[in-house]
């Protein structure tokens, strides 16, 4: 006699409960899989603002200072801080390409036609990334973006050069700087925005005081616009602006405004004031960044900020940390004024 072997399928329950087990293994595996991607972004955040604090070293032994907040230095005029990093992370074309202007560049159009060699550097409104013939302030920077900064790519016409750090103000800026209004005789353009800081000057100590920290590219919740852009803070000239130094006529955002990678302090030519003191600490995941405050958007525009769970500094001294949001607003203030001799707490220890 023959025997026959009978083979039969899986049951419609047996094949509901395996992909149920499935399902379970997955949910496990996800948030260990989104945790291992966000630890990569947040090594790569960090990489940048070490790469910056390195550039700011190296900037002050070339020129014996640290470069303003907003001004002249190493041989570019009127130009905020993060252009005077250009040079020293290996973005010397970059910097060179500011000589390059657009005279008759105009509010909104969309790129460069024809340029001008100025003959010096100075970026402005109008300076043209010649590589790509477009806006030298639309370049981007992977040194200046974090990658885990959802924000980017949100910018008005700045776009892809948005930033996601800021600068302290009170180093590089000056706190004695931190409420003036540029453009007059007693505070000129040159000056209003410069701390002409250098390591002699930070006598609190380099390992207590905060020279970089995020600060997310688009950030609406008390204005719109609002957010950091790493050219921001330059004049327009051309035949579109009417402005420029030499006429003592202010025009953009020189020395710096709402969209300036700055925090800590310092007041912007459109009226927009800095935190400054125990309220200008930071901001972890601000809720809606890109919304309004009527809508919803709690991100300030005024202060640090950070899309990680923790914000990452960079001080003085080379060193980057990453600090909890549960800091104290005391000890945020200590970390940023350079001399005033305060004692930091036990929760930055």
């Amino acid at each position: 006699m023959r025997s026959y072997s009978r083979f039969r399928g899986f049951t419609l329950v047996e094949l509901l409960v395996v992909i149920a087990i499935i399902g379970i293994l997955v949910g496990l595996l996800l948030p260990a899989v989104q945790a291992a991607r966000e630890a990569a972004r947040r090594m790569q955040c960090s990489n940048n603002l070490k790469q910056q604090a390195l550039a700011l070293h190296n900037a002050h032994d070339t020129h014996l200072r640290f470069p303003p907040q907003g001004g002249n230095y190493g041989g570019a005029w009127y130009a905020p801080l993060y252009f005077h990093m250009i040079p020293f992370i290996e973005q010397s074309a970059v910097f060179n390409m500011a000589g390059n202007c657009d005279l008759s560049a105009a509010v909104g159009q969309a790129a460069p036609t024809t340029w001008t060699n100025l003959g010096y550097v100075w970026p402005t409104w109008g300076s043209v990334n010649t590589g790509s013939k477009t806006w030298l302030r639309q370049t981007r920077m992977s040194a200046y973006q974090c990658p885990s900064d959802s924000t980017l790519g949100n910018g008005l016409d700045w776009s892809p050069g948005d930033s996601s750090y800021g600068g302290n103000f009170l180093v590089f800026g000056g706190e004695n700087n931190r409420t003036v209004t540029c453009g007059s005789a007693s505070n000129p353009w040159e000056t209003c925005w410069d701390g002409k800081a250098k390591f002699s000057t930070i006598l609190d100590g380099s390992s207590n005081t905060i020279v970089f920290a995020e600060k997310i590219s688009r950030c609406n919740g008390t204005g719109d616009p609002g957010g950091t852009w790493w050219m921001r803070g330059v004049f327009r000239i051309g035949s579109g602006s009417g402005g420029n130094p030499s006429s003592g006529v202010p025009s953009d955002s020189y020395p710096g405004d709402r969209l300036s990678a700055v925090f800590g302090g310092g007041r912007g030519r459109d009226g927009v004031i800095f935190t400054y003191g125990i309220a200008s600490k930071f901001q972890v995941q601000p809720r809606l960044p890109l919304s309004r405050a009527a809508n919803g958007g709690q991100c300030d525009r005024r202060l640090a900020s950070t899309m990680h769970s923790v914000m990452q500094i960079a001080l003085a001294d080379g060193s980057v940390r990453a600090i909890s949001g549960s800091i104290s607003s005391q000890t945020w203030f200590a970390l940023l004024t350079p001399a005033n001799a305060e004692v930091t707490g036990s929760d930055f220890e």
